[in-house]
This record gives structure tokens, C-alpha cells and sequence, in this order.
């Protein structure tokens, strides 16, 4: 077990509610937690109790819940106590400072999760799926860290560390009996580092959309002045959050807005129209935006439908069309001619912020140009950590397979490298891990956690 200081922290945030929760971990939790709480001689464990909580004088603080669970079988894997006061913020904090006065001590952002995961009760993905959950801005978000929480990422790392495993065992084996076990085939060697690499593959894919779907969509809307970008930016939005003017240069800053997309959330960008201006504010506002844009996941280019393309769009257009922009032809409710207009790009979604005509085309576009329109079929999304050590040992073994006329001849060696790339993958699962990389992951928790 892991033994350290038994540690207490509000498991609720400091706001006036109905229920609030201390949590108390660790040898001491039980004694605190009868300090704290009138309780009978026959306590027990997992059963919920009604009481005064009292202070260290006898004063009594509040009456609430008291549950005890005791180790191994708690969150934290130690001896835990959990007291559902009122959510009243001074009650809570009076119950943590006598806890503090009792024997335990503040405890620090994530130090319940990181207990639980020193003690065996989690491995690091659910640990970090503990974080993404409580973070989640959208169901998507939500899904994602609920599948990782229920260890579906580390099944597929086990599956493919045991591959690697077993083709060790089999090579030093041969290495240390080769009178007494068979030469292994060289194919089976092959076949299977193959079959771990493209299953790495596949899971290095889905780094980019578990952003995207945690963090959300960076989405800025560029164009000339008086095109329509703030009229768009508001439709987009749902209310009127930027000014709308025939008055051009009326956005001289970007403004940013939040809000869901088909699950996804996103930031949505509405920036300075962009010319040529003797104005030193509006120069600075275009600047800003230009800097906004070269950020962005993507781009809506817009453009005046009613007008058609002229040489001022072109010239923006050529700012932002290594960023493969969105091609947007705004007004078209002000289109008199009943014909087709040419408008030099091939896709263009023709728009009208006033009608709000094909606002979901286009959502539908900003999403099929991230690869997140369609439901994805994967049940598991890696992050940065998981991608570098995927991407280590994919190297490694890719390395090997280049190269495999070499390790074939050299089998100490390859057992060697096998061996390395597969402690990358338990650096994923935290079977390997450093106190640099447990600082970094459970210090972004909040307290309490």
C-alpha cells in the first residue's frame, strides 16, 4: 500500500450548494473522521450514517452524512472517509481545518487519483481520463474520457505490449536453450511486428480528433470589410455578440465567442476586415487577426454573393489559402440575378446571415473538413503522452523491420530493441513512469481530486 500522510480537501467546488463533500485519505481517515462525527462503537464500513459534525471543542459545525471505506476497497485504495455536509462554504472549510487540526493535511491538486493510482486501484490512462471527464465541455468529450476511464485504451496497449512480450520470451529463450527449443521462424517475428505497428497506426490516427474533441475547434472568419463576417459570426453564435455596421473597419479587433457544433466545441473567431488603411488602431486590428488566422484549425473565407469576387478578395484569399479555407459567398439573399453567378472557386456554400440559409451546410463543412462529421469507430482517443510513446516504439520497431536481415542475424539485439519499444508502451499505462511525468499529470487535477 501506499503509505504517506492522510490528506483532506473539499471533493466539491467552494460555491453555496445544497451538499458539499470533504474527503479524508489515509491511516488516520478513520480517527479524524470520529473526531469529526458523532458515530456508534459498531461503525460500519460502506454504510451511510446521519450526525452532528462537531469541532474540536464539542461545538457542533453542522449535521450531515458520514460513509467510511476501508482499504483496499476505496477510490484511493487507503482507508477513506467521506462527509456530506450543507454546501455552505465556511462549513466546509471549518470541517477541513479541524481534519487539519486532527492529524491530516492539505492535500495537493490530484493526490486522491494519484494515490489511487499508486496503489494499483487505476492505471495512468484512467487516471488522466479522470481529469478529461470532470473537463469535458460536450457529450463527445464526455464519451471519450468515460471510455478511457473504463480502461479501453489500456486493454489495447496490454494486447499489444503481450505481442512484444511473448516475442522476447520466444528469442531469449532460443538465446539461452537453443539445444532445447526450435529456431523461430523468421516470418512469425515479421508478421507480428507488423500487425503491432499498424495497430499503433491506428491509434496514433486518433490523436488529432481526441483534441479536437476535448479541446475543441479554433475557427476564425476572414474576409474583406462589409462582407458580412460579423453578420455570419452572430448567426453562427445564435444572438448579436458583434456589431454589424455598413461603416467599414467597425471590427478593428477580433472578437471570440464559444458554442457547440454538432457536440464539438469551438471558438469561434470573427476577425478585423482586412485592407489597406492609413488608420494606426485599425492596422493593429488587422495584425491581430492575421495572427488569429495563422492559428486557427480553419478558415471561413467570406465573400459578398451579391457583389461577386473582386480583386480585394483575391488578395485575402491569398493570405489564408495555405490554411484551406472554407469558401463562403455571404448575402446571397441580396442575389437579383436568377442565374448562376461564376465565382472564380470551384466550392463556394452560398449563405444568407439574414435568412440563416445553409448555416448547416456550412456546420456540416466545418466538421467534414476535420475528418468529424461521421461517427467515428474507434472507442478510444489517445492524447500527446500516448502519441509520443506510441511513436517511440513504432520507430523502434519499424527500425527493426527496415534493418530485419540485421536483427535476425543479431537476436541479442533484437530482443534488445523488442524490449525497449515495449517499455514505451508501458509508459502509457504508467508500469514505467517517472515523478516528473506523475507532477505533470496530476498537477493539472483540481484539488479535491
Amino acid at each position: 500500500m501506499y503509505e504517506k500522510d492522510t490528506i483532506v480537501a473539499n471533493a466539491t467546488p467552494l460555491i453555496p450548494s445544497a451538499v458539499g463533500i470533504v474527503r479524508i485519505s489515509g491511516e488516520k481517515a478513520l480517527s479524524i473522521g470520529k473526531k469529526l462525527f458523532s458515530l456508534p462503537d459498531n461503525l460500519e464500513e460502506r454504510k451511510v450514517y446521519f450526525g452532528k459534525i462537531t469541532d474540536r471543542k464539542g461545538d457542533v459545525i453542522d449535521e450531515g452524512l458520514f460513509v467510511f471505506f476501508k482499504a483496499p476497497r476505496s477510490f484511493t485504495g487507503e482507508d477513506t472517509v467521506e462527509i456530506f455536509p450543507h454546501g455552505s462554504v465556511p462549513v466546509i472549510k471549518k470541517i477541513i481545518e479541524e481534519a487539519v487540526f486532527f492529524g491530516a493535511r492539505m492535500a495537493e491538486p490530484g493526490e486522491f487519483t494519484k494515490r489511487a493510482f499508486l496503489n494499483g486501484k487505476i492505471d495512468l490512462t484512467q487516471a488522466e481520463a479522470i481529469a478529461d471527464l470532470i473537463e469535458a465541455k460536450t457529450e463527445k468529450a464526455s464519451k471519450a474520457a468515460v471510455n478511457l476511464l473504463e480502461g479501453k485504451l489500456s486493454k489495447k496497449v496490454n494486447q499489444l505490449r503481450d505481442t512484444l512480450l511473448d516475442l522476447v520470451s520466444l528469442i531469449e529463450a532460443e538465446i539461452n536453450f537453443p539445444e532445447d527449443v526450435e529456431e523461430i521462424d523468421p516470418e512469425l517475428i515479421k508478421t507480428n511486428l507488423k500487425k503491432v505497428i499498424f495497430q499503433i497506426d491506428e491509434l496514433m490516427k486518433t490523436y488529432r480528433q481526441g483534441q479536437l474533441i476535448r479541446e475543441g475547434i479554433k475557427l476564425a472568419i476572414v474576409g474583406k470589410p462589409n462582407v458580412g463576417k460579423s453578420s455570419l459570426f452572430n448567426a453562427l453564435v445564435g444572438y448579436e455578440r458583434a456589431i454589424v455596421s455598413q461603416i467599414k473597419g467597425t471590427t478593428r479587433d477580433f472578437i471570440e465567442e464559444r458554442l457547440i457544433i454538432k457536440g464539438i466545441p469551438v471558438k469561434l473567431l470573427d476577425t478585423a476586415g482586412i485592407r489597406k488603411t492609413e488608420n494606426q488602431i485599425e492596422k493593429i486590428g488587422i495584425e491581430k487577426s492575421l495572427k488569429e488566422v495563422s492559428e486557427a484549425d480553419i478558415i471561413i473565407f467570406v465573400f459578398d454573393a451579391s457583389e461577386g469576387i473582386d480583386e480585394q478578395d483575391l488578395e485575402i484569399y491569398e493570405k489564408v489559402k495555405n490554411k484551406n479555407p472554407i469558401i463562403v459567398g455571404n448575402k446571397s439573399d441580396l442575389i437579383l440575378d436568377k442565374n448562376e453567378k461564376k465565382y472564380y472557386f470551384k466550392d463556394v456554400i452560398l449563405v444568407s446571415s439574414k435568412t440563416l440559409k445553409n448555416l448547416d451546410l456550412l456546420e456540416e463543412k466545418i466538421l467534414q473538413k476535420l475528418n468529424l462529421l461521421e461517427e467515428s469507430d474507434t472507442d478510444v482517443y489517445i492524447n500527446l503522452r500516448h502519441y509520443e510513446s506510441f511513436k517511440k516504439a513504432k520507430d523502434i520497431l519499424s527500425k527493426i523491420i527496415k534493418d530485419f536481415e540485421f536483427y535476425i542475424d543479431q537476436k541479442e539485439i533484437l530482443m534488445l530493441e523488442i524490449s525497449e519499444a515495449e517499455k514505451n508502451l508501458e509508459e502509457i499505462t504508467g508500469q514505467i513512469t517517472t515523478e516528473d511525468v506523475l507532477g505533470n499529470i496530476f498537477g493539472k487535477f483540481c484539488i479535491g481530486k
